[in-house]
């Protein structure tokens, strides 16, 4: 029994076909994150985390684990400030799982080059 069928007895969700090939990811405005925590028990593969903010306005915010993003959106509509928005930054996508680690600079450098896409979203 995977995680998600634990966490949702008889339901097993899959993304759009198009995912396969172009799946997006999602991103959270931090800015715009009030800390509802509507996405985390909304995820079904628990690609959302609460992380505790010391700077943030409500102390804490969402943060999207993009190893287990599947892009299926059930966030994107489940946040009431549209902070989680669809992302095709590709230097997300990984094929193996231990691609994702990133390091604080490798994370700094994808935000400056793809910056201007991110706010017009």
């Amino acid at each position: 029994m995977t995680g998600s069928e634990k966490k949702y007895p008889g339901l097993n969700p899959l993304p759009p076909d198009f995912a396969k090939e172009f799946p997006p990811v999602a991103a959270v405005v931090e800015e715009k994150c009030i800390a509802c925590d509507r996405c985390p028990p909304i995820c079904f593969f628990d690609a959302i985390v609460m992380e505790a903010r010391a700077k943030h306005k409500y102390k804490r915010t969402a943060v999207v684990v993009e190893g287990n993003c599947t892009g299926c959106g059930l966030c994107f509509e489940a946040c009431p400030v549209d902070a989680i928005v669809e992302t095709r930054i590709y230097e997300y996508h990984m094929e193996q799982r231990g691609e994702n680690i990133l390091t604080k600079d490798m994370l700094l450098a994808i935000g400056d080059k793809y910056e201007a896409m991110i706010i017009n979203k």
